[in-house]
């Protein structure tokens, strides 16, 4: 469903490609460690592998390779702070407002997050039980972000109010 080149990933980590097999994964999928908890796996109902024995199991192997590979990419970005002079708030630091910051970074872009909560993750980490998706998996995938130059800004709700007052003419976009 995310168009992931899932054959190439598998491939690579077979060779013990690690790093590579991220890459792969980074290219539809942001956060695949968190991924690799909570996805529904609907890949892994439709693979046709099923027709000979069981289907690849997607979400562990999306796991695996984030958990052993490392993010060239988001290292690369953070090396070289290839700054786009542009400079983007990010409302909310849930799944979506982390892929969309992970995405933003990696375009050169500023990245500020704000978060009504006290940390970042959202439904993640606020919804989800620790038994089904770890603390720090999630913690795993803000080092990253934070890495790559992210800014979060937590316990700040954002009213129409401080919109207009704090955000809107303070960046180029908001998300």
């Amino acid at each position: 469903p995310a168009g992931m080149n899932i054959p190439l990933m598998n491939r690579l980590i077979a060779e013990g490609r690690f790093t590579e097999a991220l890459h792969v994964v980074k290219e539809d999928i942001a956060l695949p460690y968190i991924l690799g908890y909570i996805c529904p796996a609907p890949c892994e109902k439709a693979c046709r592998r099923k027709q000979i024995d069981d289907a690849v199991s997607v979400c562990l192997l999306k796991r695996f390779s984030a958990a052993a590979g490392e993010d060239a990419r988001a290292v690369e970005a953070a090396k070289n702070r290839m700054a786009s002079g542009r400079k983007v708030a990010v409302i909310g630091a849930g799944p979506a407002g982390l892929a969309a910051a992970y995405y933003l970074l990696l375009q050169g872009h500023a990245c500020d997050v704000y978060d009504k909560s006290p940390e970042p993750g959202g439904t993640m980490r606020y919804s989800i039980t620790e038994e089904d998706l770890p603390r720090e998996v999630i913690g795993h995938e803000l080092v990253i972000l934070r890495s790559m130059g992210a800014a979060f800004h937590c316990n700040f709700l954002v009213t129409e109010e401080v919109f207009h007052e704090k955000i809107r003419d303070r960046y180029d976009a908001v998300i």
